[in-house]
Parts: C-alpha cells; sequence; structure tokens
C-alpha cells in the first residue's frame, strides 16, 4: 500500500489569520477524509472551507471519533501553521488508529463532540485489492497485440480517479523502466480501458497502479466524504 500525503490545508498567505475553538456544528464546509498510511496505520482529516486569510479553527478537546465501535486518537485539534518562508495555513484536525481489519464489508466513523454527531460509512474500505483482465468479456491470462482490454478493478465499490498500466518484459534488469507504459487510458467508475499497442511480444508483467475512493455508504453532518487508497499490483501477463 502507498502512502498519501499531504496533510496540511495549504491555502497560505502571508497575513497570519486568528485560530479560533469552535464546536462542530460552527466549523464552516467541515469535510470528512480518510487515508491509509500503510498496512498498519490510517489517518482520518476534518477539512474545511481553507481561503487564503480566512481563520484556522480547534475542535474541542473532547471530541471523539468511533471506528466501527472503537476509539481512535485525536492528533491533532488543529492550529495555525507556519512555513519556513514565513507564510501561514491551517493544521487540520486529525485522529488516528491501527488499520481496520480487511474483511469488513463496511467502515463505520462517528465523530461527536457532545453538542452533534456526524457520520460517514465506506464499502469495503479495507478490502484486499485485486482485478481481473478481460478482453470481450471474457477473463484472460494471456493477451494478444492490439485487443480491447478491459480491467476490472476489484471491489466493484471502488471509484478510480487515475491509474497508470505497465508492461514489463520478463529479463528486464532491476531499475531499467518498464517497456511499455500504456497511453490513453480510459477510466469509468471501477474499470480501466485501453487498446493494447506493443512492438514487442513475449512474456510479460503487468502492473496496474491506481489511487481512488473506497464506495461512499453514507455521509451525514458533513458537507463530503471521502476515504482515499492507492493501490499498486502486479501479474504476470504474456503477450502474443
Amino acid at each position: 500500500m502507498k502512502k498519501l500525503v499531504p496533510l496540511l490545508a495549504l491555502a497560505v498567505t502571508a497575513c497570519k489569520p486568528a485560530t479560533l475553538d469552535r464546536d462542530l456544528k460552527d466549523i464552516p464546509g467541515l469535510a470528512f477524509h480518510a487515508l491509509h498510511e500503510g498496512a498498519s496505520d490510517e489517518s482520518v482529516l476534518l477539512k474545511y472551507d481553507s481561503t487564503a486569510g480566512s481563520s484556522c479553527y480547534r475542535i474541542p478537546a473532547e471530541t471523539t471519533l468511533t471506528v466501527n465501535g472503537e476509539a481512535f486518537t485525536l492528533d491533532k485539534r488543529g492550529a495555525l501553521y507556519e512555513t519556513s518562508s514565513g507564510y501561514f495555513g491551517c493544521d487540520f484536525p486529525r485522529f488516528k488508529g491501527p488499520a481496520r481489519p480487511a474483511g469488513e464489508p463496511l467502515t463505520e466513523y462517528v465523530l461527536s463532540d457532545g453538542a452533534s454527531t456526524l457520520r460517514a460509512a465506506f464499502k469495503e474500505l479495507h478490502a484486499t485489492r485485486s482485478f481481473r483482465v478481460k478482453v470481450n468479456g471474457k477473463e484472460q491470462t494471456s493477451l494478444r497485440n492490439g485487443s480491447s482490454v478491459d480491467i476490472e478493478w476489484l471491489p466493484v465499490s471502488d471509484v478510480l480517479e487515475s491509474a497508470q498500466v505497465a508492461f514489463r518484459l520478463a529479463g528486464t534488469p532491476e531499475g531499467e523502466e518498464d517497456t511499455y507504459t500504456i497511453q490513453g487510458l480510459r477510466l469509468d467508475a471501477n474499470h480501466i480501458r485501453f487498446v493494447l499497442d506493443v512492438r514487442t511480444i513475449g512474456d510479460f508483467t503487468l502492473r496496474v497502479t491506481t489511487r481512488g475512493q473506497a464506495g461512499l455508504e453514507a455521509c451525514e453532518g458533513f458537507t463530503s466524504c471521502r476515504a482515499d487508497f492507492v493501490e499498486e499490483l502486479r501479474v504476470p501477463m504474456p503477450i502474443d
């Protein structure tokens, strides 16, 4: 699992904004953002409208977040952030906890400060991800050059935002670039489609790298909810 960055609001300004203590209901544009940061860690950011020069917000110290009933730790209440060059931004409130078990069909987050309760839930957020390679609707273990290829990403509830597909010829030395990186990918929900056009046939390894969101089941009290993942998978895939 690849790491995801950045955990800071980057609407920086040369003017020092105020840092205000606010209940959850009084923070404008409060949004939920869950991040996988490796096999054993997970973070949740509480983002908000942070245009340059606007205030930063600090949530109540008693704010809690549970994930399928288990408590996460409040890591940062939110604060002002100053860069080394003298600019300012908002450091979002953040919770941290261990990654959830892979088999959970639904991951439910409940956020409360005692005055209000907000909820976000995602489908198969921690599923073991995989894909199927299809041509004309049939699963393939090898490909023919010139084929219209459909990579079906799993679980089907995932929504892909970006992808890279590459083929590496067997015997390519470590450190060298992949033999072919496919251009002109078409993304549609959990599908990656392209026409295979290579100059060499033989034994290849297919590498698929994706960034996307887990399927959203519920978003209550937030302006938006998202849970991101980054994944890289490899399978043998001869081309003839």
